[in-house]
């Protein structure tokens, strides 16, 4: 549809405007460069950061001389606190500044800097334009229309780029001609699915176990018919058994146009002494996507039915049916029924069969056993009906409510006031659809379609190019503030506070706080924010060798992913101190993590807290396993790549790339005794160009050695080729500042000791999270005050979170 083409295109110039790169001009009230400090830095610097050594990927001498206005701010920033805290120069060199011409140095230089800053805040672009993330995508679009459309479906949206793990970035959201094709085939999928051309009913459809097993052979049918034994067959699911293709959905065109969907399913679970429960799954094959997991446990004569909403494109569907556990193997001559029809696992087995129980009729294996699947659907529940009548008029041919439903959805989706021109340009393809032959419903759903095109809609805009300003206004609070805590646009309670002007009040700002972390949308929160700052999305990266860490299951991945978003609620939730993320005497276990860990008694398929022993190692978030999972490759753990998780999310530090053509780690050899990952890397340490580096980053990482590439607890570590026995581990190490540790548990206790590097780290990852832009040198005395409001309140998390909801740096632009 061609006039659509001009939404995109505006938005692809403005996003050009807001990248755009300005230029400051030189404050020439001071004393020189090369008076004030070029002399120091040749006589104490360049020599080891300058064109013949680079020591930590670092030269002095190319840094612009331009300190306030030019490109090196942050690099000037680093020399700053290099010789603030003592490190450079460093203490070996024979001749050493004295205390009075560091501190010289440092106030030429941070005076500079705070010159520059009033022309960067100057110069400052007057609109920001951030796109939505694909998932801040689909919750505003299920809030409008009550649609949940799957972003994520291989015909969903493109994956977002990342910055350190952090996807909310505006500069790094750029918007591609792959990206349009993709939203304007999105927008006509949800609108077609919120306002159907062609009316849907709703069914029940169910699916017996004779339906499900896919036999057993028409005599047979006949006979159970006979007998009245039909309703009694059921499906027997061994560990591994799929149910495929169309078995477990409904027959006819029920899913041809897509909607929400109940899914029922009666289901017996047994689980063997001392084993894991049959874990029932329930997966989309077309679209990619696990709709249900859970472990059952109910008694094959109790069965229990399970239910879970599905919300399904238009089209066809297979889908898939497990028992997804590991055990023997499930084909007909060892373990399945084969043809003849399964009633109870009590009937007997043929003789040459697998015993499914024991001679006390206990089961041996992870068993399922199911009854039926019914269908349920589309869904239109009331609240549903009313979301999406807002927007289309119900009387054919009323212009006036046209016109009223055009602009009701401009406001909703622009997330602010819509200008009488946007309502009038809108409404005008509404009525030329009606003039080229649509009918109304069509042409408004034409009209639909250009809304949710449009920049507006895609990006959060804040700033006016008519009336240029620092700080937001109230609908650009509003919509900070949702989608800081619920990833989704403001709800009516928000807007009608931006309306009256009131969500620059302090008292009012920390009442919406309070009321919206309460909500069960601010789990979007603690799911999101820990996913991005921590990186799990490196999680399952490179999956674990199966010969090595058989174990290792899809299961166990979602489940390690899920302590850490539980852990991270729990502590929000009780409004607990940051001392938990670095070490606690708990955490959150589901049954299949609780069997990972060696935690005995955990029965319910849910995310329950758990004691830890004074001796477990673990507690908090670095010992987690998914934290030790995403910082492997699949094969070994790797120390260096957790020593730089724990630079850049502890310390909030980045060390720089590695030089290039640096020798890779080989495997041990075959005639050589035996050795330790740490001991090869010693080798790293005796090259220049990777010392300075791997001193600060590699006892970051080799404290947790203790931990393999899963998350398990070992005491030695396993080496494939060599001679000799497995050396034993040796986690111990020496932090920059001299601090020594021998064991993770006294690591922790080291970053206990000091906890305002992690502090000022949190704060500022929760800020880049909630501004959706990087931290500069221009923002340390706003991040700096909400780290002192953090640290008056005991470090506590909630308290944390509001104390940057209520700063200045919050309301800026």
């Amino acid at each position: 549809m061609p006039r659509l083409t001009q939404q995109f295109v505006f938005a692809l110039i403005l996003w050009g405007c807001a990248n755009a790169q300005f230029t400051y001009a030189e404050s020439p009230n001071h004393a020189p460069f090369g008076e004030a400090i070029e002399p120091y830095l040749i006589k104490n610097c360049v020599r080891c950061h300058g064109a013949e050594l680079q020591e930590g990927d670092f030269r002095v001498d190319t840094l612009s001389k331009d300190v306030g206005d030019g490109p090196s701010v942050n690099r000037w920033l680093e020399v700053i606190e290099k010789i603030n805290n003592g490190e450079m120069p460093p203490e070996d060199e024979p001749e050493l500044p004295t205390a009075q011409q560091n501190a010289e140095i440092v106030e030429w230089l941070a005076t500079r800097i705070e010159e520059g800053r009033t022309a960067r805040l100057a110069q400052k672009q007057p609109v920001s334009f951030h796109r939505l993330t694909r998932d801040e995508y689909a919750n505003t679009v299920d809030d409008l229309f009550g649609v949940q459309f799957g972003v994520s479906d291989p015909s969903g949206l493109n994956e977002e780029p990342e910055w350190h793990g952090f996807e909310r970035i505006g500069s790094v959201l750029s918007l591609s001609a792959s990206h349009i094709e993709k939203y304007y085939s999105a927008a006509e999928r949800i609108l077609e699915e919120a306002y159907p051309t062609r009316p849907v009913q709703t069914q029940v459809v169910r699916k017996n176990a004779l339906k499900l097993r896919g036999g057993p052979s028409g005599e047979v049918v006949k006979e159970l018919e006979a007998s009245g034994l039909v309703d009694k067959v059921r499906v027997d699911m061994w560990p591994g058994h799929e149910i495929q293709g169309g078995r477990p959905g409904p027959e006819g065109d029920m899913l041809k146009n897509g909607g929400l969907f109940k899914v029922r399913i009666q289901v017996s679970g047994m689980k063997p002494k001392g084993g894991r429960a049959p874990h029932l799954t329930f997966y989309a094959d077309k679209i990619d996507r696990l709709l249900f997991e859970q472990d059952i446990l109910a008694p094959e004569e109790q069965p229990v039915v399970v239910e879970f909403l599905a919300d399904l494109p238009a089209g066809g569907h297979t889908f898939k049916v497990t028992n997804d556990v590991p055990g023997p193997s499930n084909l007909p001559r060892s373990g399945r029924s084969g043809s003849r029809p399964f009633f109870s696992l009590q009937d007997g087995r043929i003789p040459w069969q697998i015993k499914l129980t024991d001679e006390e009729g206990l089961p041996l294996y992870p068993f399922l056993i199911i009854d039926w699947i019914e269908w349920e659907g589309p869904l239109e529940p009331d609240a549903l009906v009313a979301k999406r009548a807002r927007f289309m008029p119900d009387e054919d041919g009323n212009m006036e409510q046209a016109k009223a439903c055009v602009a009701r959805l401009c406001e909703a989706a622009f997330r602010r006031p819509a200008e009488t021109a946007e309502v009038e340009r809108y409404y005008q393809i509404v009525e030329s659809e009606i003039a080229a032959g649509a009918d109304l419903r069509q042409a408004m759903k034409t009209g639909m379609l250009a809304i949710l095109c449009s920049k507006n809609f895609l990006f959060v805009v804040e700033g006016n190019l008519d009336k240029p300003q620092a700080q937001l206004n109230d609908y650009e609070i509003a919509s900070r503030l949702s989608y800081l805590l619920w990833s989704t646009m403001p709800d009516d309670e928000l807007f009608a506070l931006a309306r009256e002007g009131k969500l620059r009040e302090p008292d009012v700002l920390k009442q919406q706080f309070e009321r919206m972390i309460a909500d069960e949308r601010a789990e979007k929160f603690s799911h999101d924010f820990p996913r991005q700052w921590l990186q799990l999305h490196k999680l399952g990266m490179f999956p674990p060798n199966k010969e090595l860490y058989p174990d290792y299951d899809p299961h166990l991945e979602r489940s390690m992913e899920g302590e850490t978003y539980a852990f991270f609620q729990e502590v929000l939730d009780k409004n607990l101190t940051l001392h938990e993320f670095i070490d606690s005497d708990w955490t959150m276990v589901n049954p299949r993590l609780a069997m990972h860990y060696g935690i005995e008694g955990i029965e319910a398929d849910e995310y329950q807290r758990v004691s830890l022993p004074p001796e477990d190692q673990r507690g908090g978030l670095l010992t987690q396993a998914a934290v030790l999972s995403l910082t492997s490759d699949g094969t070994r753990h790797r120390p260096v790549h957790r020593g730089v998780w724990v630079l850049q999310s502890v310390f909030g530090k980045s060390p720089p790339p590695p030089p290039a053509n640096v020798n890779p780690i080989e495997p041990n050899p075959v005639d050589s005794p035996k050795a330790t990952i740490r001991m090869k890397l010693e080798a790293h340490k005796h090259d220049p160009n990777c010392a300075a580096c791997h001193r600060k980053i590699d006892p970051l990482g080799l404290a947790f050695d203790n931990f393999d590439a899963i998350g398990r607890w070992r005491e030695e570590e396993v080496v494939a080729q060599g001679t000799g026995a497995n050396p034993p581990v040796d986690a111990s190490g020496t932090l920059p500042d001299g601090r020594a540790f021998s064991t993770p548990h006294e690591f922790k206790q080291l970053l206990l000791a000091d906890m305002d590097p992690f502090n000022r780290t949190v704060v500022n990852k929760l800020a880049t999270y909630a501004l959706r832009r990087t931290m500069t040198v221009d923002d340390r005395a706003d991040l700096e005050a909400i780290a002192t409001r953090s640290k008056d309140a005991d470090y506590r998390v909630r308290d944390l979170v509001e104390a940057l909801v209520l700063s200045d740096l919050f309301q800026k632009r």
